[in-house]
């Protein structure tokens, strides 16, 4: 069976606009990019990101759906989501940018939701392996009369 390549596209607000100084002295501080290739790929493009438009919503829409789709191939992408929140807070501003404030609270906010999404599924998942796999154990009280 062949496998195909196939390359994930971010939405077309995420093509670079021009170059941002700030954001790109700023990124050496930042650890190397983590998370699935559309959130690696949304950071990448992030100096030309807009927020005026509201496309920061469709990105993280977006993301979700490629999430619930395969959760076990998104275990950094919360940690990602943070990264670029906290890109975006540190970047100049500029009037196509009007909406970083709001874009970086909504970046954090995906951030909890995917932990919080990975931290149920885990442990729903050790707990139904421990009930099927845990000896049928019970405590008995006696009666008090």
């Amino acid at each position: 069976m062949a496998v195909e390549n196939t390359q994930v596209v971010a939405p077309q607000s995420l093509i670079p606009v021009e170059q941002d100084q700030t954001l790109a002295s700023t990124s050496a501080d930042i650890a190397p990019a983590c998370g699935c290739a559309y959130l690696r790929t949304l950071r990448a493009q992030l100096e030309g990101y807009v927020t005026t438009n509201g496309e920061y919503i469709e990105a993280i829409f977006t993301h979700r759906e490629i999430f619930y789709s395969y959760p076990e191939g998104h275990r950094d992408c919360a940690k990602a989501f943070g990264e670029i929140a906290f890109m975006m807070e540190r970047r100049a501003w500029r009037a196509d940018r009007e909406a970083d404030t709001e874009a970086v609270a909504a970046f954090r906010n995906e951030a909890w939701t995917i932990w919080s999404a990975l931290a149920s599924s885990n442990s729903s998942t050790s707990s139904s392996k421990a009930a099927h796999t845990a000896p049928g154990l019970a405590c008995v009280m006696p009666m008090m009369m």
